[in-house]
This record gives C-alpha cells, sequence and structure tokens, in this order.
C-alpha cells in the first residue's frame, strides 16, 4: 500500500520527506511517477485533476494538503470515502496574524505615514484606543475563530457572524441573514474568513457592501469567489469604504487586467495569508492516517452536499 501525492506544484518533495519520515511503512509516489493504481491507500492532493481519484480501487481516505475543499466541488467521480481538510494549527495562526497586521495597518493610520514620509511630513493622526476600533469577522469556522481570538488578544473589540450559530469567547456572535446588517454596520473593519460553497459563492455583494459602516475596512483571507468584486469595486469608487486588504481572488493568479491591481484604495497581496508548510502540516496529515488505521474518527470532514 502506498501513498498518492499531488501538491499541484508546491513543493511536492518537502511533503514526500516528511511523510516518508512520519509514515514510513506507506510509501509516497508523487502524481505522475509510475504506479499501480490498486497500490494507493491515501491519496494527498490540491487541484487534483477531476476524474482521476476514481482509478484506485483500494483508496480509504482523500486528504487536502490545503485548508480548503472547494477544489472538490464539481467532481461528481470522486469515490465513496472521506475527504479530510488540512487542519494545521500553525496555518490558523498566520491567518490571524496577516488579519491582525491589517487591523492594526487601518487602526493605527500605518499607510497615511508611509505617504507623509515621501514628503517629509511630520505629522501624528488622531486616533482612538483599540478597544473603540470594532472588528468584525464574517464565518466563524476554525480560521475565523482563530483570527476573532488572537484579535481580540490584542484588544480589540471583536464580533463575528456566522450563517450556524456559533460561540466564542470575548466575542459577540451573530447568526443568520436576519442579523447580518446589524452585524456590519457597527464595525469598523470586516475580514472576511468564509469557506467558498454555493451558499456562500458571492455572499459579500452590494448588499453587504452597502450595509457596511461608512468609512470602514475590508480584509479577505479565505476564498475570492465569496466576494463580488463588482460590489466591492462599487463601495470603493464611491467612497463608502475607506479601503480593503485582498489575498485570495476568484481568479488566480490575479489577471494582470484586474483592477484591483492599481486601486488607490486597494492592498493585493499573492494567497500568502496563511502559508502551509509541510514541515508542520504533514504531521496533521499522519496523524489523521494514524486514526484511520485505528478506525477512530478523524476531522475536519469536507461536505461534499456544500452546506
Amino acid at each position: 500500500m502506498a501513498i498518492l501525492l499531488n501538491n499541484n506544484g508546491y513543493d511536492n518533495e518537502s511533503w514526500r520527506q516528511e511523510l516518508t519520515r512520519r509514515l514510513p511503512e506507506l510509501p509516497v509516489r508523487v502524481f505522475g511517477e509510475l504506479v499501480h493504481p490498486a497500490d494507493i491507500r491515501y491519496a494527498m492532493v490540491w487541484n487534483h485533476p477531476a476524474g482521476d481519484l476514481c482509478r484506485y480501487p483500494n483508496l480509504r481516505a482523500i486528504f487536502s494538503l490545503g485548508a480548503g475543499g472547494e477544489h472538490f466541488m464539481g467532481d461528481d467521480s470522486l469515490p465513496e470515502v472521506p475527504i479530510v481538510l488540512l487542519a494545521d494549527p500553525a496555518v490558523a495562526r498566520d491567518m490571524a496574524a496577516h488579519a491582525l497586521y491589517w487591523v492594526a495597518t487601518f487602526h493605527r493610520r500605518y499607510e497615511d505615514y508611509r505617504r507623509q514620509q515621501s514628503q517629509k511630513i511630520w505629522d501624528r493622526k488622531k486616533i482612538g484606543p483599540a478597544e473603540n476600533f470594532r472588528v468584525g469577522i464574517v464565518g466563524l469556522g476554525r480560521i475565523g475563530t482563530e483570527v476573532a481570538r488572537r484579535i481580540s488578544d490584542f484588544g480589540y473589540d471583536v464580533s463575528g457572524w456566522d450563517r450556524a450559530e456559533r460561540q466564542v469567547e470575548n466575542v459577540e456572535c451573530y447568526c443568520g441573514p436576519q442579523s447580518l446588517t446589524d452585524f456590519l454596520e457597527i464595525n469598523d473593519v470586516i475580514i472576511n474568513c468564509l469557506s467558498l460553497s454555493p451558499k456562500t459563492k458571492h455572499l459579500l455583494s452590494y448588499r453587504v457592501f452597502s450595509s457596511m459602516k461608512p468609512g470602514s475596512y475590508f480584509v479577505s483571507i479565505s476564498r475570492g469567489a465569496v466576494v463580488d468584486d463588482e460590489a466591492l469595486l462599487d463601495a470603493l469608487d464611491r467612497g463608502h469604504l475607506a479601503g480593503a486588504a485582498l489575498d485570495v481572488f476568484a481568479h488566480e493568479p490575479l489577471p494582470r487586467d484586474h483592477p484591483y491591481w492599481s486601486h488607490s484604495k486597494v492592498n493585493v497581496t499573492p494567497h500568502m495569508s496563511g502559508a502551509t508548510f509541510a514541515s508542520s502540516a504533514a504531521a496533521v496529515v499522519a496523524e489523521n492516517v494514524r486514526k484511520l488505521e485505528r478506525g477512530d474518527p478523524v476531522q475536519p470532514l469536507f461536505d461534499r452536499h456544500g452546506a
């Protein structure tokens, strides 16, 4: 029995080395190498070609090598085995750090100081204390909850919204569409942590951006297709929103002619807020393999029905 590995160009060799060290009894075969389909017991993949995973008759589970699972959506040929998402605490921590950076940047007006430096202007901007700068997290799953906790630890007033009822310590939680507007209009910055599914695609729409507090900011670190780009650009262009920091996009790499690149109120980063390192992530994956071998349950699982 063996592991099929395909991280779609993102350092397969580091993953091979780490998995071999942690699961020496399971040889690692990188996708494209000569392999007998019946030998594959586990597939560890990211953006794997649709239709391929049904070729392995002894496949027991599929592992996503990233936090999301939307790359499995639309592949009706997927075998009926568990699809395990990557829940690496190091990724969640790094995404929280990225979000905190932008919260502090907008709150403390660091971009204004960058502009002032080029003009040799010494002018201290007036700001309020952190507890008066309200931060809203849209999507209180594993990543959103970690983001909320970390930002709250720095003294910011944090609230969160999710489609389902959630409870997070020191975070005022809202749930359901009926409470979304109330949540949006009280926050100085909104951070998108929603996973992508048929129910969340373009959920952040004209109505959502228009309901945000005038002069507030938007940060997106989950999946780009949750955002209606035209709606966000409209809110920025008419001055309703003061700025945005975007790390994820519906189409990646971001097309060179996209308006975000040159927009004066938009900060673009290339999907780097939560880098996945094989050194830490392989330990999480290997532990889940051990659980499956023992017959124990594993989490989190991908919802094939897009709930």
